[in-house]
């Protein structure tokens, strides 16, 4: 009799624990209606946080970008005369140099933009295109940049090497003194420093390409399998298109550069040229902290941008149960 108890208690047991796993909680509609409002209230909040940190960040790009062509357009017009020898040209080799490490911190961003279009779904593709063209537009302006200067070094001039600083007459002869010229002097110390930074801006340009052709081909060896989704084969295709855009721009700049034209006229002496060194001086401390603040805005943003999507993409399937679940008859 015991054993016909414990067996009996058993199965009960068993068929309440299945009853339990099987049967499905019963559904507050109410509160399913109330989370929809409350997560509206949520995004709300984080579409403020947002558009605070957007606006902080495109205020201090613009301003950083108004300090930066202040000091390009102040550069470009000067060169070095006799008192100043090579300071100009050595602001200019410094200013190139950071433009360029600029160049491709924002290539590195961009690059990381595109492979979220690729693997993500959170942030719609619309969106990060915006962010792809906004590092596009700053690596091409960063280009221009390195080319206005690198332009602006004064060429060669056809100069006389020797120049007479005295005459002398001596037992009948008329004798000229005679020395190198200052100018002369000068226009070699102006060619070598433009020719080295036109080799050293060319060797970028062509590293630029070579990156750029070398992706091409990655780019056309996935359009060429047959594994590729329709998503990745258009996302593909328009990354190709804008590659291809890179490479004719970098193409003409180099184009430019073999066969420079002009060049800078506004000679300055050592000490103008010394107010000018130290300008850029406190220009580049004030830059390279602007900069680091405007990657650590632009990090944050993306962050608040991807959870921000999250929600709503989280809010969307909300109201799409809502939609094709209307609510208990009363």
């Amino acid at each position: 009799m015991k054993h016909n108890l414990y067996y009996i208690a058993l199965l009960s047991l068993s068929f309440h624990s299945a009853w339990s796993q099987t049967a499905p909680a019963p559904i507050d509609y109410e509160a399913r209606v109330q989370s929809v409002a409350t997560l509206k209230e949520h995004i709300a909040a984080r579409e403020e946080r947002f558009q605070t940190l957007r606006k902080e960040l495109l205020a201090k790009d613009e301003r950083l970008e108004k300090q930066v062509d202040s000091i390009i357009k102040r550069l470009a017009e000067l060169t070095d005369s006799k008192d100043s020898r090579t300071k100009v040209a050595n602001m200019k080799d410094h200013v190139i140099e950071g433009l360029i490490r600029n160049i491709w911190i924002f290539r590195q961003k961009r690059m990381a933009v595109f492979e979220r279009m690729r693997h993500e779904n959170i942030v719609p593709k619309e969106e990060l295109e915006k962010t792809l063209a906004a590092f596009d537009a700053h690596i091409n302006k960063r280009v221009s940049q390195v080319m206005e200067l690198a332009k602006s070094y004064p060429g060669h001039q056809d100069l006389n090497k020797y120049e007479t600083y005295g005459t002398s007459y001596y037992n009948g002869y008329y004798n000229e003194d005679v020395r190198i010229s200052e100018d002369w002097k000068q226009n070699r110390r102006d060619n070598t420093s433009g020719r080295q930074a036109r080799k050293e801006v060319l060797t970028a340009l062509e590293k630029a390409i070579e990156t750029n052709q070398s992706r091409r081909a990655t780019i056309l060896n996935n359009l060429g399998s047959k594994k590729i989704t329709e998503k990745e084969k258009t996302l593909q295709q328009e990354e190709l298109g804008r590659i291809d855009a890179a490479i004719d721009n970098l193409r003409n700049q180099r184009r430019e550069l073999v066969m420079p034209e002009g060049g800078a006229s506004k000679e300055i002496g050592s000490d103008e040229a010394h107010d000018v060194e130290q300008m850029l001086e406190d220009a580049r401390g004030d830059l390279s902290r602007d900069f680091s603040d405007i990657m650590r805005l632009y990090n944050d943003l993306e962050t608040e941008r991807t959870r921000l999507y999250g929600l709503k993409n989280n809010l969307q399937a909300r109201e799409e149960w809502l939609k094709n679940n209307p609510p208990p008859a009363k």
